[in-house]
């Protein structure tokens, strides 16, 4: 029998509780183990009542080289590398600033059916992604190159492939005419999004089915079937909402603590 369980990435004390606090909320309607990456030394701080498993940050390939900004030492590489810190047979990773509003048993089942190891988010078309220039890079790429969201990821443990190219994109990166226009940074999104092409991966659409949603502010009730980023309404509830707005984070949090 697959095991399966959450992975989430808090590398800083902040990361932690933002992560406990997403933790939190898909304790509520999910058993499933959750498995935290944390530095080596944050690891005597991690409420072992909230995860099931503390794994340490450790640099796992010689292209961590290229890996020059923190963002980019402590966001983008470890989460291109997920493969080499996940201990279950599927998982899925989720930003910390992510809350669970409803159950998310039938979406493991349709990611357990997902044709593809890697199940991300995004759309196939979307010439204004990646700062305006994703035709851009597609075209000295050779492939069309699909917009990825990098807040959820499904991943089944013969995924490595996947993960490798990633990794094997970075040298070329710049070459590419990827942009670093987030923080001076390479964003994970660019190198998921470049693998899917490579392999002839597709993201599930926004309003394909309920996966995530987004920033949920306080006068939609919970649980929602609202996808805020084409405002559709889906057939079902939409189990993770994505808010990098931090008060509304925090707000969403109360909620879904404080609800029956």
């Amino acid at each position: 029998m697959n095991t399966q369980g959450y992975i989430l990435i808090a590398l800083g004390q902040r990361y932690i509780k933002e992560a406990e606090m997403c933790a939190k909320t898909i304790r509520k309607y999910d058993s499933r183990p959750i498995s935290v990456l944390v530095l080596s030394e944050d690891i005597s701080s991690v409420d072992r009542t909230i995860f099931n498993d503390v794994i340490e940050y450790r640099i796992m390939n010689d292209y961590f080289q290229f890996f020059r900004t923190d963002f980019e030492r402590l966001g983008t590489y470890p989460k291109i590398n997920l493969i080499n810190y996940s201990l279950y047979d599927e998982n899925i990773y989720l930003d910390t600033d992510v809350i669970c509003q409803s159950s998310p048993e039938n979406l493991w089942k349709f990611a357990s059916n997902w044709k593809n190891p890697i199940m991300m988010m995004g759309q196939r078309d979307d010439p204004n992604w990646h700062f305006g220039c994703i035709e851009e890079v597609s075209q000295k790429y050779g492939k069309k190159i699909p917009h990825i969201h990098g807040g959820f990821l499904y991943f089944r443990k013969d995924s490595s492939d996947f993960f490798d190219y990633c990794n094997k994109i970075t040298p070329f990166y710049d070459v590419l005419g990827c942009k670093r226009w987030f923080r001076g940074s390479m964003p994970d999104e660019i190198f998921f999004a470049i693998s899917h092409a490579n392999y002839d991966y597709f993201p599930v659409e926004f309003d394909q089915f309920p996966i995530m949603t987004f920033n949920i502010s306080n006068e939609v009730q919970l649980p929602t079937k609202l996808q805020t980023h084409n405002d559709k309404t889906l057939e079902d509830y939409i189990p993770f909402i994505h808010a990098y707005d931090r008060e509304i984070f925090k707000n969403l949090f109360n909620r879904v603590i404080n609800s029956n």
